[in-house]
C-alpha cells in the first residue's frame, strides 16, 4: 500500500509539471528600431556627453581595448533599442537577440540589469581584435567620420584598438581617444595619442583601419550585418599607397577635426595665434599669482610660514596643467606642421610682466624657462626661482638657470628643437661643469 500511495504520489507531481509553464525565450533586449545616420550622430552626442573613463564602475567589468569599443557599442544599443551583434575572431556572432541569459532577471536601468550583465561578460570573452573586420568597414576621413565612436584597430603587431571620445575643434588637439588595454581594468583612460598604425598595401586592409559599425537587420528571421559597400561612407582610401598618414593617424584626425572648425584647410596664420593665446593666459594668470606672492612675502619678511599663504600662492596644480599644454602645444606645432620660427617669432612680440621690479619679458623666453621646467610652484621661494629666469640689471640682459644669457638660451633651444634633440642635453655639452 505505501509503495502504492508512493508512486501515485510521483506520477501526480509528474503528470503536473507537464502543465507549469517553463520560462518563456527572452532576448537580452528587444530591438525596437533600426541604425541610420541619426542614431549614429545620436550614439556620438551620447559618448561626448554621458562616456567617461568610469562608465563600467557601477557594474564592476573589467575590459581590453577591443572589449571596451563592443561594450560601449553595446551599453547604447541596449539603451536605444537597437540591433547589436558582435563576432569572434572567426566571424561567429552573438548578440541582443539571444535568449541564452533568459533566467537572469532584467531591468529598466543598464546597471541594474542582471540579463545584459551577463550579456556583456559573456561580450568581452567573444570578442577581440580580430573581431573588427567581422563588424565594421572602413571609411574616409571627413568632419562626418571623425567624431565620437570612430574606431581606430590594427590587430597584426600591436593588436591594439581605441574610439573617439571626445572632438572639440576649439583645443589645440581637437580630438580625444578612449582606450583600454591589457590587463584589463574597469577603468578606461584618456589619450591624445595613437599607437596605431595602417598597414601597408601588401598586407591585407582587414589587418587595420579607421572603422564605423555595420549596421544590423533582421533577414528571414536571422540577424545579419549590412555588408561594407552599402554602408553609408564606406570608403578605401585609408589603404591607397598615396595616403599619407598611415603612421600618423592622430595627426590626420586632428587636422580634419581643426580644418572643419575652421570650413578650410588648416592654415598656420590661423593655428599660431591659438597656440600662443593658449600659452599667454596660463602665464598672465600664474604671473598675477606670483607678484601678488612677492608683494606679501616682502611684507611678511624671509621667514614668514601660512598654511593659507601657502594654499593661496603654491601653483603646484597650476603647472600641472601649464606643462601639460606644452605638451599639446609641441603636439600641435607637429600636427600641423607648423615652423617653429614662426611660432616662436610670435611668441617674441607679446610682452609680460613678470615681477614689479623687472621690465617686461618677451614671452618666448618664458616659453624656453616653463618648457624646461626651471620653474618653480613653491610659494615662498624668489621670483628668480618661481620662473627660472631673472632680470640682470648691470648685464640689461635675461639670466636663465642662474647663469645662461638670453642669447645663448634662445640660440640653443631653437637649434635643439629644431632638430628633435632633447635641450637640457645640448645645454649640458655646452656646459659640462653643471652635470
Amino acid at each position: 500500500m505505501r509503495v502504492f500511495l508512493f508512486f501515485t504520489h510521483f506520477g501526480l507531481i509528474y503528470f503536473l509539471t507537464m502543465f507549469v509553464p517553463l520560462p518563456s525565450p527572452a532576448p537580452v533586449w528587444v530591438a525596437l528600431h533600426d541604425w541610420n545616420e541619426e542614431w549614429e550622430t545620436r550614439y556620438a552626442r551620447w559618448i561626448s556627453t554621458s562616456v567617461d573613463i568610469d562608465l563600467l564602475q557601477p557594474i564592476n567589468l573589467a575590459v581590453d581595448c577591443a572589449d571596451l569599443c563592443y561594450v560601449v557599442r553595446a551599453v547604447f544599443s541596449r539603451n536605444s533599442g537597437l540591433p547589436f551583434l558582435a563576432s569572434d575572431a572567426n566571424g561567429v556572432k552573438i548578440g541582443h537577440a539571444m535568449d541564452t541569459w533568459n533566467r537572469e532577471p532584467s531591468a529598466a536601468d543598464w546597471r541594474k540589469d542582471r540579463r545584459f550583465h551577463a550579456f556583456l561578460r559573456e561580450l568581452v570573452r567573444h570578442v577581440t581584435t580580430r573581431s573588427f573586420p567581422h563588424d565594421t568597414y572602413p571609411v574616409g576621413l571627413n568632419h562626418r567620420t571623425v567624431q565620437p565612436g570612430l574606431v581606430v584597430y590594427e590587430n597584426l603587431i600591436a593588436s591594439h584598438a581605441s574610439f573617439i571620445g571626445r572632438v572639440d575643434p576649439s583645443q589645440i588637439i581637437p580630438v580625444v581617444f578612449f582606450e583600454a588595454s591589457v590587463p584589463p581594468s574597469v577603468r578606461f583612460k584618456r589619450s591624445t595619442t595613437l599607437d596605431v598604425y595602417i598597414y601597408t598595401p601588401e598586407v591585407p586592409r582587414h589587418h587595420s583601419g579607421v572603422v564605423r559599425w555595420n549596421w544590423p537587420v533582421e533577414k528571414n528571421g536571422r540577424w545579419q550585418l549590412i555588408p561594407d559597400e552599402q554602408m553609408p561612407l564606406y570608403s578605401g582610401e585609408i589603404y591607397d599607397p598615396s595616403f599619407a598618414f598611415r603612421t600618423q593617424l592622430a595627426k590626420a584626425l586632428n587636422r580634419v577635426a581643426k580644418s572643419a572648425a575652421h570650413t578650410t584647410d588648416i592654415h598656420h596664420d590661423e593655428i599660431i595665434p591659438e597656440l600662443v593665446h593658449f600659452f599667454q593666459q596660463e602665464i598672465q594668470f600664474r604671473a598675477r599669482v606670483v607678484q601678488q606672492a612677492e608683494a606679501l612675502l616682502r611684507q611678511k619678511g624671509s621667514g614668514f610660514r601660512s598654511e593659507s599663504f601657502d594654499y593661496t600662492y603654491n601653483t603646484d596644480s597650476r603647472d600641472n596643467r601649464l606643462f601639460n599644454l606644452m605638451q599639446q602645444i609641441w603636439a600641435g606645432l607637429y600636427d600641423y606642421d607648423i615652423p617653429r620660427d614662426r611660432f616662436f617669432a610670435a611668441l617674441e612680440r607679446i610682452p609680460i610682466v613678470l615681477s614689479s621690479h623687472w621690465p617686461p619679458a618677451n614671452l618666448f623666453y618664458v616659453f624656453i624657462a616653463v618648457d624646461q621646467r626651471w620653474i618653480s610652484s613653491d610659494a615662498y621661494v624668489s621670483t628668480e626661482k618661481r620662473w627660472g629666469m631673472r632680470w640682470d640689471a648691470v648685464q640689461q640682459d635675461w639670466i636663465f638657470n642662474g647663469r645662461l644669457t638670453s642669447g645663448e638660451v634662445a640660440e640653443w633651444y631653437r637649434s635643439a628643437k629644431d632638430k628633435g634633440d632633447v635641450f637640457d642635453a645640448a645645454m649640458r655639452a655646452l656646459y659640462p661643469e653643471n652635470d
